[in-house]
């Protein structure tokens, strides 16, 4: 709802403070992350930008925009190349905005309910195999404090199975060592205490004994001292340093398209399955709200439950 301090929106405020007051709802009553508010802002603007050379009011005020206009957003998109699932992220964001401004009451109707969304083929998640998996935490030269840092990181992704935004987010404040656990503050701001297992244990405390001698060399005032893993300065990571360390260290031992971050969380969750784990654990280990969203992990381990039936299985094998 509207703050009582504002003036309550309607058909002749603009798009762009309906956006605002929208992306002002996501952070106070979502507690969406800033990573998703940063997402919903380009996503939402992009669409403005694109409309205000289509329409005679240059106010852009709210009871102009029509389902011809965001049909046209999604054409324009789609004649760009953009890939579909892109597409249809950008048309999520701009029904996510009319149906909040539909509840404040500056619309009457949804201009993007009824335009269709892009066929988006959804794939089964993908993961390494074990030997990859550990060939991979030993790419590191970690006779260098990047290096160190570097191992650290590969094992608690894998370790943990936690997502790229919430080990960017990590503080020292959310290690507990002696309990081998760290603090996740995952979706929606819902916290979680996830294990990392001894290997991510071992590779943490040799980086955290580097890191202690790093910082002393350090201008003080400019270090980020409660961030957990940082750079040669003292700066917290950010998600694309993150992104390309992952994907160079990924990239020594698999010659695959794709390997963000999510392949190591991919990989902790099939080779959990695989070895025997129970579904609704795995849905507690990986954060997920439902257990819809584990279930898709299940079809990667396909494979593995067709090799154990033909080993085990008296007509499994020719």
């Amino acid at each position: 709802m509207a703050d009582a301090s504002q003036s309550a929106l309607h058909a002749g405020s603009s798009l762009e403070e309906g956006i605002v007051r929208f992306l002002e709802y996501l952070h106070k009553e979502r507690n969406c992350a800033e990573y998703t508010l940063s997402s919903y802002r380009c996503d939402l603007q992009q669409f403005a930008r694109f409309l205000y050379p289509r329409v005679d009011n240059l106010q852009l005020p709210l009871r102009v925009v029509q389902r011809e206009h965001v049909q046209a957003f999604v054409a324009d998109l789609e004649e760009k190349g953009l890939k579909a699932s892109t597409v249809a992220r950008k048309l999520a964001a701009l029904r996510s905005l009319f149906r909040y401004l539909g509840r404040e009451g500056a619309l009457v109707a949804n201009p993007a309910g009824a335009v269709g969304s892009p066929l988006v083929e959804r794939a089964s998640p993908r993961h390494l195999p074990v030997e990859q998996v550990a060939e991979a935490m030993e790419a590191p030269a970690t006779e260098r404090f990047s290096g160190m840092r570097d191992r650290a990181i590969l094992e608690v992704f894998y370790g943990g199975g936690i997502r790229l935004g919430e080990l960017v987010a990590l503080n020292l404040s959310s290690l507990d060592l002696a309990e081998g656990t760290i603090k996740v503050m995952g979706k929606g701001r819902k916290e979680r205490i996830a294990p990392i297992g001894a290997k991510a244990q071992e590779a943490l405390k040799a980086y955290l004994q580097r890191r202690a001698e790093v910082l002393l060399e350090c201008d003080m005032s400019q270090v980020e001292a409660g961030a957990l893993f940082l750079n040669g300065r003292g700066k917290r990571l950010s998600r694309r340093t993150v992104q390309r360390i992952v994907e160079r260290h990924l990239r020594a031992v698999s010659e695959d398209d794709s390997l963000s971050p999510h392949r190591l969380r991919h990989s902790f969750a099939a080779h959990l399955l695989d070895a025997g784990a129970d579904l609704v654990a795995v849905k507690e280990l990986l954060g997920h709200a439902t257990l819809a969203a584990t279930q898709s992990y299940t079809e990667v381990s396909l494979e593995h439950l067709q090799a154990i039936y033909a080993k085990a299985h008296p007509h499994g094998a020719d």
